[in-house]
């Protein structure tokens, strides 16, 4: 079943999900979780790639803030797809792919939560993942300061939880490189790469190939574990880029981070 949202700037989106989609944009829209701590303005008319783009929330926020882009969004689940197509389908700026990023062209199994999209992934453990879910709910409670809120969202901790990771399927989906795409649709530079793909990040930078590095003005990801936000970090540096590492208040006693990394040149 889809939904009909109404999010607090008049946007209308599909989604499987309402709370997901109220989540996705405040973490977007709100917070501001993908922009850069240096706040240095991107390029006129920049390209943005967004892989790992759920239902399209990150695309909605860039068409918003940068009008004139150009914008490519990677969604491998089929089912997401179809709503990431519909909430970008009257902007003429953004294209939707229906292919996941990675380091090798293959084709893999996803594993699909439907009931919580945005956690699915390659390596998805429905046990970790409810764990980093919990943490999640945890820390928002603790940064409440009215004390009966506090404790009927830490009551309702498991309530919120029930049911979203019971139901898995494993999707077929097409990964697809960076290089390789950036080629085939004449995408000669990227201003803004965000990434975001539940501990696949690794995958995706190995996918950007020599001859496109050097291209890359400024990435924006998520990073799942401490060995692979040093392994990014190390990346980023080789090629030349600024990394700086943040950490929302949510996800603090979590391995969640944010790596920014920026061209010097």
């Amino acid at each position: 079943m889809t939904y009909e949202q109404r999010l607090p700037n008049g946007l209308v989106v599909r989604c499987l999900n309402r709370h997901e989609a109220e989540y996705l944009y405040k973490e977007i829209f709100e917070d501001g979780v993908y922009l850069p701590p240096d706040g240095k303005p991107l390029p006129d008319d920049p390209v943005i790639v967004d892989v790992g783009a759920n239902i399209g929330m990150f695309a909605l926020f860039a068409a918003q803030q940068w009008p004139t882009a150009r914008i490519f969004s990677f969604e491998p689940a089929p089912e997401v797809f179809r709503l990431l197509s519909g909430n970008v389908a009257g902007l003429s700026n953004v294209t939707a792919l229906n292919q996941a990023v990675g380091s090798v062209a293959e084709r893999r199994e996803l594993t699909f939560y439907p009931q919580y999209t945005m956690m699915s992934g390659f390596d998805a453990d429905p046990a970790e993942d409810k764990e980093l879910v919990r943490s999640y709910i945890r820390n928002v409670a603790a940064g409440l300061d009215d004390e009966e809120r506090r404790a009927v969202l830490v009551e309702e901790t498991e309530e919120i939880l029930a049911g979203r990771f019971e139901e898995v399927r494993k999707v077929s989906c097409e990964v697809v490189r960076l290089d390789e795409t950036a080629t085939r649709l004449g995408i000669d530079r990227i201003d803004f790469l965000k990434i975001d793909v539940e501990g696949f990040e690794l995958e995706v930078l190995r996918g950007i190939g020599e001859e496109l590095w050097p291209r890359i003005r400024l990435v924006a990801v998520e990073v799942e574990g401490e060995g692979r936000l040093a392994a990014a970090v190390d990346l980023f540096t080789v090629h030349g880029m600024t990394t700086t590492v943040e950490q929302p208040e949510e996800y603090r006693g979590t391995d969640v981070h944010t790596l920014f990394a920026r061209r010097n040149s």
